[in-house]
């Protein structure tokens, strides 16, 4: 099989082969030649690919998720067995898994059973706990792309935080004192049992069978896992057919940034002026270098500020009432979405015109509010 040393040239040699072959992957290795890290690339079938897998002595091979591409659900579980001596990890696991089934619920109206339709492979160490687990949906259900996986994961990872069980902590908080260890709590950080950052665009996940370079542990079916105990084993390997989430996107136009088009672009021009403000409520200034962001709560028709910055994860400003008018907006675009949909479901929600027009009628409105909303700056 041909090899790549660049990613770029083994996506244009996907995009060729994908013409051909329905089933064609990219997938990457490490090199013990080369400077750490670096890795080469190779472009074939599934069923290629594992005829000659199958058959190698040292497997270091990674599957490249490449940029929207749909694919399931997956979670990368780790934490330090070190870090976390005292740690109930049947219930921190479970914990986790029951937090997954609950939130799928009650974001897609999804119902999961965890120990049947979540695939786990274990490649967990005497100093670190670590499992990859690749949830299969109902009715073959994907995500457009790893990416929009991230919404998901982070809501995910605030319902984890808000009073879990058992607290995980993610460094070392020991030091050896005069021959002794002690424990050093200002080195600890709370964290959770999934990495929150492997939802990137074209990323590598290690494969079935493969250890990292210089590592003995490979990636194998978990002891815990009941995945296969139905008989439908290729099923499970291989997916031909696929459907999207159209829970998450409705629109086919390529992502560039994991965001679409929102159905309410009157709220979009709204939330676009406080976002501009770096300001950050929770340490009263400004952030040197990470930014904020604001979320929209539609049911309760409210929205807060959060931040990007480590020091404020999980904490989110008070909470801001949207403007009467942006409210009847979204009741208004609620309220047409069916209607239209009946009669020209091609037909978008508004138009610039209808966007421009509308901020005309409500500026005495706007003024209004963000009269207060300068007030707040000022206390």
């Amino acid at each position: 099989m041909e090899t790549f040393p660049k990613q770029r040239l083994a996506l244009a040699k996907l995009e060729e082969s994908s013409k051909l072959f329905k089933n064609s992957r990219i997938f990457s290795f490490e090199c013990p030649e080369h400077s750490a890290g670096e890795r080469r690339y190779l472009v074939s079938t599934l069923e290629r690919f594992w005829a000659w897998y199958s058959c190698l002595k040292e497997r270091h091979l990674y599957e490249l998720i490449t940029e929207s591409t749909p694919c399931r659900l997956y979670f990368d579980l780790e934490y330090s067995k070190s870090s976390n001596p005292d740690i109930d990890h049947e219930v921190a696991y479970n914990h986790f898994m029951d937090t997954v089934k609950c939130l799928l619920k009650s974001e897609f109206d999804l119902e999961v059973d965890p120990d049947k339709d979540f695939l786990v492979l274990d490649s967990s160490t005497d100093s670190k706990f670590s499992a990859h687990v690749i949830c299969h949906l109902p009715n073959r259900y994907l995500f457009p792309s790893n990416t929009h996986i991230r919404p998901f994961c982070n809501r995910l990872l605030e319902v984890l935080l808000e009073n879990p069980p058992v607290k995980i902590w993610n460094c070392d908080g020991t030091k050896l004192i005069a021959g002794l260890y002690f424990i050093d709590f200002a080195l600890f950080k709370e964290t959770v049992l999934f990495d929150n950052a492997v939802y990137t665009k074209n990323r590598n996940f290690r494969l079935y069978l493969s250890s990292k370079l210089g590592k003995d542990t490979v990636l194998k079916l978990a002891d815990y896992c009941n995945f296969y105990g139905r008989n439908d084993f290729c099923q499970k390997c291989f997916d031909v057919e696929c459907r999207g989430v159209y829970l998450l996107v409705l629109s086919a136009a390529k992502v560039q940034e994991g965001s679409g088009p929102s159905p309410y672009p009157q709220l979009d021009e709204f939330m676009l002026m406080p976002a501009n403000c770096r300001y950050c409520f929770n340490i009263g200034r400004e952030h040197k270098s990470n930014g904020t962001f604001w979320t929209v709560n539609l049911e309760r028709n409210d929205f807060c500020q959060k931040c990007f910055d480590v020091e404020c994860r999980g904490v989110s400003s008070n909470l801001f009432p949207l403007p009467s008018f942006i409210v009847n907006s979204i009741h208004k675009a609620n309220d047409c979405d069916g209607a239209n949909a009946r009669e020209n479901p091609n037909d978008s929600f508004s138009d610039e015109d209808d966007v421009a027009s509308f901020f005309d009628e409500s500026a005495v409105e706007l003024n209004e509010f963000f009269t207060k909303w300068d007030e707040v700056f000022e206390q």
